[in-house]
C-alpha cells in the first residue's frame, strides 16, 4: 500500500468512524424505545376500558368469610403501603427520588417519541410571500452542514440558501490538493477527482436532501415557501435588518426570515504591489473558477507560475502545480518573507526542512523575499524583489491568507472582533436573537482555548451543524465545543494532521522517532532556539536514539544533511499548557490529541503523555 493510500485510509476512519458509531447507536436504540412506547399504549388501552364481565353475586352468609380472607391476604400489603418509610442508612440513595426521576425521564422520552412521530408526518404550512423560516447566507460548507442539521430536526422546514456563485456547496480543500494529482481531462469539467485510495469523488457536496437551484427570476414567482431546500445562485445580500428580520438582495428584492445564518466565509487578501502586473495576470485562489483558470493555464507547455505566499495554501499549491505540470516543463517559483515554508506555523528547524522537501518536488523556493514592484513585459509579468532580483512569470497566484467577510454583518450592526476579525458570537454560535454565524467569519468562544477564529474545513462542517441544530431548537441549545482538525500533504514525505493553535511564536516540544543530525557546536551557539523546552546538552543528545522530554535544540539541525523527520509529534505550549498538537506523518490520532489539549505540560510525565501516539513504536 502506498503512503498516500495509508494516510487516506486512516483519515477516512478517523473522520467517519464517530459518525458510524453514532448512527449505529441511534438505530439500535430506536426499536426498544418504540417497543416500550407500544407497551405503554397497550397497557393504558386496557386500563381505560371497563370490564365486560358481570360481577358475581355473593350470599350474605359468605360475606364474613370473604372479609376475613381479604384481611388476611391484603392486610399486610395495606400496612406496607401505608407505613412510614424506614430511616435510610448512611450513604443509602433515595430510592423514591430515583423512581420519581425515572418516571420523569420516561415521560420526557414518551413526549419525545410523540413529537418525533408527529414530525415524521409534517403538516403543510402556508407562508406569506417572500418569507422563509430559515435563510442561510453563503452557499459554502457551513451552510450545507447547517441545512442538513435543520432538516433533521425540522423535516418540514423551508430553507433558502443564497450564494454568489453558480454552483452549489462544495469542498475547497481538493482545489489545492487532490484535483492536481489526476491526469484525466474530465477532472476540470466534472469537478471530480480520485482520492488517495483511488475512489472517484466530486467536490460538490451531496447529502440526503435534494437542493433545487433557482435564479432570481424563479424566486420572484414563488408565492409561498414550501418544505424543502432551494439554492438561489448568483446573488448577494446587500443589507440585513436584524430588528425587522429582513434582508435585501442585490436586485433590491426584500425577503423576510424567521432565523438567519451568516456563513459568508472569507475574502482572499491581495498585495497592492502586484496591481500593476497587467489585467488577468495576477489572481487569488479560492473558488472553482480560480481553479479552472489556473488548471487551464498549466495544461500549456513551458509556462512559468509564481506563487506568492508560504503558508498552507501557497505551499500546497506550489507542490501540486509543480507535480501536475512536470511533464509539460511548467516551472513554479514560490516567494515568501519567512525563513521557510509554513514559517508562521512550524518551529523554525521544521520549516527549513520542509522547504528542502518542497524544493525536491521541483519548486524554486525564495524564502526571506518580498516583491518590491511589478510590471507587464509583453505577455508576461516581471516581479522585482527587494534584493533586486527579477523573476518572470506567465501568471502570478497570490496566496497570503484570507480576511473574514464581515461587510454585511458590519452593516447590520453586529459586534465584530477587532483583533481576530469575524463576527463575535457566543458558545452557541449566536450573534443576536435569531441570527447565527458559522465558518471562517465567526469569532467564537472556545471553552478550552478561549476566543478564536478558525479557517479550516472541519470547523465549517461541525460549526455549521451546531448552528443549524440551534436554529431549529426553540429551547435546548447546543454549545460548540468541537476542536477542529486540519491536514495537509506536501509531497511524498510530508503529511500531517493537527488540532488546536499552531503558531511558530509559541514554545514547542518535539518528539521524533529518529533524532536529526547535530550541527557543529559553533553553529548551534550562534542561533537562538525558539523554545526553552527544546534546549538540551549536545553531548547527551548525540547518544540518544530517540527523543525524550528535552529534545534537540531546534537550530542545531543541519538542513543540508537531509535527515528525514519520519514520524513525530510537536506540542505547542502557552503558559505551560498544551494548546496545539502537530502530528507529523502520524495519522488517525486526532481524538487522542483532542484529549490532551488544555493540559499542563509536565516533563516528568511526557512519556505517558505521548504514548497513545505511538512515536516510539517500531
Amino acid at each position: 500500500m502506498s503512503s498516500h493510500a495509508f494516510r487516506a485510509a486512516l483519515r477516512s476512519t478517523a473522520r467517519f468512524a464517530p459518525q458510524r458509531n453514532l448512527l449505529a447507536s441511534t438505530s439500535s436504540s430506536v426499536a426498544p424505545r418504540q417497543t416500550l412506547f407500544s407497551l405503554r399504549q397497550t397497557a393504558r388501552s386496557y386500563a381505560s376500558h371497563a370490564p365486560h364481565t358481570t360481577p358475581a353475586v355473593h350470599h350474605s352468609e359468605s360475606d364474613a368469610i370473604w372479609v376475613i380472607g381479604s384481611l388476611l391476604v391484603f392486610g399486610p400489603l395495606i400496612y406496607k403501603l401505608t407505613a412510614p418509610p424506614p430511616k435510610k442508612k448512611a450513604g443509602e440513595s433515595d430510592h423514591h427520588h430515583q423512581k420519581k426521576e425515572e418516571a420523569v425521564e420516561e415521560a420526557v422520552e414518551e413526549k419525545e417519541e410523540e413529537t418525533t412521530a408527529a414530525a415524521a408526518v409534517p403538516a403543510a404550512t402556508k407562508h406569506e410571500k417572500d418569507y422563509y423560516p430559515y435563510i442561510l447566507i453563503g452557499a459554502g460548507t457551513a451552510s450545507f452542514a447547517a441545512m442538513e442539521a435543520i432538516r433533521e430536526k425540522d423535516p418540514s422546514a423551508a430553507i433558502l440558501i443564497i450564494g454568489n456563485e453558480d454552483i452549489g456547496p462544495y469542498m475547497r480543500p481538493p482545489l489545492s490538493k487532490e484535483m492536481w494529482f489526476n491526469k484525466e481531462e474530465e477532472t476540470t469539467k466534472n469537478l471530480s477527482f480520485k482520492d488517495w485510495q483511488g475512489k472517484e469523488r466530486n467536490i460538490v457536496l451531496h447529502g440526503k436532501e435534494t437542493i433545487q437551484s433557482i435564479d432570481q427570476e424563479a424566486l420572484e414567482k414563488i408565492e409561498s415557501a414550501e418544505s424543502g431546500v432551494k439554492l438561489l445562485t448568483g446573488a448577494t445580500v446587500e443589507d440585513l435588518n436584524v430588528a425587522e428580520q429582513s434582508l435585501t438582495l442585490n436586485n433590491g428584492k426584500v425577503l423576510k426570515y424567521g432565523k438567519v445564518l451568516l456563513a459568508t466565509g472569507g475574502i482572499p487578501k491581495t498585495l497592492p504591489v502586484l496591481q500593476g502586473a497587467g489585467e488577468g495576470k495576477v489572481t487569488t485562489f479560492r473558488s472553482v473558477e480560480d481553479f479552472k483558470k489556473l488548471h487551464s493555464l498549466v495544461k500549456s507547455a513551458d509556462k512559468k507560475i509564481v506563487i506568492v505566499g508560504g503558508g498552507f495554501l501557497g505551499s500546497e499549491l506550489a507542490v501540486a502545480v509543480s507535480h501536475y505540470g512536470k511533464e509539460k516543463n511548467v516551472k513554479v517559483t514560490q516567494i515568501f518573507p519567512e525563513d521557510g515554508n509554513m514559517g508562521l506555523v512550524f518551529p523554525r528547524y521544521l520549516s527549513k526542512w520542509t522547504t528542502s522537501q518542497v524544493e525536491q518536488e521541483g519548486v524554486t523556493v525564495k524564502p526571506n523575499s518580498r516583491v518590491a514592484s511589478t510590471k507587464a513585459v509583453g505577455e508576461q509579468v516581471e516581479l522585482t524583489l527587494e534584493n533586486g532580483e527579477k523573476v518572470l512569470a506567465d501568471h502570478v497566484v497570490v496566496a497570503v491568507g484570507i480576511e473574514a467577510n464581515v461587510e454585511l454583518a458590519k452593516k447590520a450592526g453586529l459586534e465584530l472582533d477587532e483583533h481576530r476579525g469575524g463576527v463575535v458570537v457566543n458558545a452557541e454560535l449566536q450573534a443576536r436573537r435569531n441570527v447565527y454565524c458559522a465558518g471562517d467569519m465567526t469569532s467564537f468562544h472556545d471553552v478550552t482555548l478561549g476566543r478564536r477564529r478558525v479557517e479550516h474545513y472541519d470547523n465549517a462542517i461541525l460549526g455549521g451543524r451546531v448552528a443549524g441544530q440551534n436554529m431549529a431548537s426553540d429551547k435546548l441549545h447546543k454549545v460548540y465545543k468541537h476542536q477542529s482538525m486540519f491536514w495537509s500533504d506536501l509531497g511524498p514525505h510530508i503529511g500531517y494532521e493537527a488540532v488546536g493553535i499552531l503558531d511558530s511564536k509559541l514554545s514547542t516540544v518535539s518528539i521524533w522517532t529518529k533524532k536529526p543530525t547535530v550541527a557543529a557546536a559553533d553553529a548551534a551557539a550562534t542561533e537562538e532556539a525558539p523554545a526553552k523546552e527544546e534546549a538540551a546538552d549536545k553531548k547527551d543528545e548525540g547518544k540518544r536514539e530517540r527523543a525524550t522530554a528535552t529534545p534537540l535544540p531546534a537550530e542545531a539541525v543541519k538542513v543540508e544533511d537531509k535527515e528525514k523527520y519520519n514520524k513525530g509529534l510537536v506540542l505547542y505550549l502557552k503558559d505551560k499548557k498544551i494548546v496545539g498538537l502537530l502530528m507529523w506523518n502520524n495519522f488517525g490520532k486526532v481524538e487522542d490529541a483532542r484529549k490532551i489539549l488544555g493540559q499542563v505540560y509536565d516533563t516528568e510525565k511526557v512519556e505517558a503523555l505521548v504514548k497513545p501516539f505511538g512515536i516510539h513504536e517500531e
